[in-house]
């Protein structure tokens, strides 16, 4: 492995993930993750903007320059909005705050950072979702004569079906997904805040997940990520530049098509499914138990709302022209990853 120029800074990322956050933050997984995404991509804007290779990082470039350069990167490389650019500005700021208290860099400069305004947009942008005709083309997209396109099909069908946070989706363990009698299912979801809500899931996603842990889990191991990649022989959850990746290639392939399809990212989804759900004529109280967004018990096996009220909600528009699925059976490690592992940022 390459030697690392600032092996004290790694030493902190690693305190700061596996330690700070979780004991002395009391922060959840979910959270941690996104601290973690968050360190991810400004080591890659280091790398792709800067020329400064991940072993080759130092504590000095966490700075304001650098900081303001990785926000405007967000938004003209990789087309993130306003409100992401300024979750990442916060996860920086908490990072250098965590440094800063370790002497790690001086406090003026941490107060640089602090002084970074967050973006303020002059108006609420128009919700973006896709339309039922939409849906039914992307779910068609994905070549199923492959592995892969087997996982692509089956990801973008739970995300839909689920109405789940893409982290929550890739949080998940193949213990997660429980089957009914009647065909349908239940996902078991632990939310932001640790947050715990029951989702229920059609029938004809549970088919497509038969399908997809036949191929992806024959050993039918309960503690195993539901959905991971595989590099250098080893097993890991799947990240969300991989989803942005395959993502990526399906809006491309739609946009040949209709070039005024919505940019495709994993939350488009859930508003898409949630403002179906609302079409179809589920109360909005319900669809925000739906989607998490209510005071759920972390404790109970079902929320405030209860599972089979959900289902049959569900069941309107699973049962008409409005369901997205077309048919009967679908109507519904090279040194850098080696640094990432042992630095918990991987």
């Amino acid at each position: 492995m390459k030697k690392i120029k600032d092996p004290s800074l790694f030493r902190h990322v690693k305190s700061f993930l596996e330690v700070y956050l979780p004991a002395i933050r009391s922060k959840s997984n979910n959270t941690i993750i996104s601290y973690r995404d968050t360190l991810n991509l400004y080591f890659r804007f280091l790398k792709e903007s800067k020329g400064v290779f991940l072993e080759h990082v130092t504590a000095g470039d966490f700075n304001e320059k650098n900081v303001l350069s990785f926000i405007e990167w967000l938004a003209s490389s990789r087309g993130n909005n306003i409100s992401s650019c300024n979750l990442r500005l916060s996860g920086i700021r908490v990072f250098c705050k965590y440094l800063m208290g370790e002497n790690i860099i001086p406090y003026d400069t941490y107060a640089r950072i602090c002084s970074i305004e967050k973006q303020k947009s002059a108006e609420r942008p128009e919700m973006e979702i896709l339309t039922i005709d939409e849906m039914k083309r992307l779910l068609a997209l994905p070549d199923r004569k492959k592995k892969t396109g087997i996982r692509d099909w089956f990801y973008i069908a739970l995300l839909y079906d689920s109405g789940c946070r893409n982290q929550e989706i890739l949080s998940l363990r193949l213990k997660d997904i429980h089957r009914n009698g009647s065909g349908s299912g239940n996902l078991s979801v632990t939310g932001k805040g640790n947050k715990f809500r029951i989702t229920p899931l059609s029938a004809e996603v549970m088919e497509i997940f038969e399908e997809y842990s036949a191929k992806f889990h024959p050993e039918n191991q309960p503690d195993a990520s539901l959905f991971y990649t595989v590099r250098h022989g080893i097993r890991t959850p799947m990240s969300p530049d991989n989803t942005a990746r395959f993502l990526a290639k399906y809006e491309k392939m739609m946009r040949q098509d209709t070039a005024t399809i919505p940019h495709l990212h994993p939350h488009l989804f859930r508003h898409t499914r949630a403002m179906h759900l609302y079409q179809a004529g589920m109360p909005l109280a319900l669809v925000s138990e739906w989607l998490g967004h209510s005071q759920l018990e972390t404790t109970l096996i079902y929320a405030h709302a209860d599972t089979e009220m959900k289902r049959k909600e569900v069941e309107k528009i699973s049962s008409t022209e409005n369901s997205v699925f077309t048919n009967e059976s679908f109507k519904y490690a090279d040194d850098e990853e080696i640094i990432k592992r042992l630095y918990g940022l991987a």
